[in-house]
């Protein structure tokens, strides 16, 4: 009895060493993720933060992707990471591509996720219509990002010239603008969905709804190089999955949506992130196409100071292959049929 005891003893010893050693060699056999740096370019609840549902909800490591995901202040900064090589993939705006392109610079658009200009242009209690702007001071963000790009605009539509009729002041991104509105160091400044609650709570009406003017345009959206399309396509490939499948979240989990959004924005305002969440779950296309008719309205606004502006076509800007991919597939179409 002792013996046979011993026996299958012996055989279920060798048996777990048996499963113990073949997990060990799958383990070992299964890929590691790919490991690299990507960023967003925007600390406000919006377009950015469907990177940081694809981190937190852990749609990058279903593709087997693991990024460190970084703050870049700014649509341009985060174009000159890319192209400096520090964030092989990440989020970047329009404007800082187009002149990054016009430059030499190896980056290109992969996709886009709000292809309007999303600003509202607010202001001081006193000032109660466009015209009231002249001669006023304008709260602007560094050369070349979308909000400089949309506080020209929404003053060009309203007839003021940016250059002549207000003095505009380099203040930096949407928080500071919105401090210094609030100091009265700035009479106005641009604002998202977002920031557009906090300015009417605050007292701050909207002066210029550019929203409804519906200007084709390449707010935010993510950028890469051809380099890195033409060595590691695979790669880009994933984090395009893993980025319209955050796309598909946001829209369709509002509660954890905006418990991720409130996370990483720091705003515990819940009206400011609804609203937030609301607008943006509108204006986000299914399949994130690249907007070459948005980099056209850049170029058109560049050509007047920089010829080669003239010469290129807002085509050139975009590379749609992935997302087409995705499309052709049945990809997004079967996310949205759940």
């Amino acid at each position: 009895m002792d013996h046979r005891r011993l026996v299958e003893g012996c055989f279920k010893l060798r048996f777990s060493l048996l499963i113990g050693l073949l997990l060990l060699v799958t383990a070992s056999a299964s890929p590691a993720a790919d490991q690299f740096n990507s960023s967003y370019i925007s600390i406000a609840p919006g377009s950015s933060s469907v990177i940081w549902v694809a981190k937190d909800m852990r749609l990058f490591e279903k593709e087997g992707l693991d990024p460190t995901v970084v703050f870049i202040s700014g649509s341009v900064r985060g174009i000159q990471a890319i192209l400096a090589g520090e964030i092989p993939i990440g989020e970047g705006g329009g404007p800082g591509l187009v002149s990054a392109r016009l430059a030499g610079g190896d980056v290109i658009a992969i996709a886009g996720n709000i292809n309007v200009l999303p600003y509202y242009l607010v202001a001081q209690p006193s000032i109660k219509k466009p015209e009231d702007l002249k001669g006023k001071i304008g709260g602007n963000h560094i050369a070349g990002t979308t909000a400089e790009f949309a506080l020209r605009v929404g003053l060009k539509k309203v007839g003021l010239d940016p250059a002549r009729d207000v003095n505009l002041r380099v203040i930096g991104g949407s928080t500071d603008r919105m401090i210094a509105l609030q100091k009265g160091i700035v009479n106005f400044t641009v604002v998202t969905e977002a920031g557009k609650a906090i300015a009417e709570k605050l007292g701050f009406p909207t002066v210029v709804d550019m929203v409804k003017l519906e200007i084709p345009f390449a707010q935010n959206g993510i950028y890469t190089s051809t380099k890195l399309i033409k060595e590691k396509p695979d790669l880009v490939r994933r984090y395009m999955r893993a980025y319209v499948e955050g796309i598909h979240f946001f829209k369709t989990h509002k509660e954890e949506t905006i418990k991720i959004m409130e996370k990483y924005s720091r705003l515990h305002d819940r009206n400011a992130l609804e609203q937030a969440w609301d607008w943006h779950t509108r204006y986000f296309p299914e399949a994130p196409y690249a907007p070459a008719e948005g980099y056209q309205t850049i170029l058109q606004d560049l050509a007047a100071t920089n010829p080669k502006a003239v010469q290129v076509n807002g085509k050139d800007f975009v590379d749609s292959r992935f997302i087409k991919e995705l499309e052709d597939s049945g990809f997004i179409k079967k996310l949205y049929a759940k």
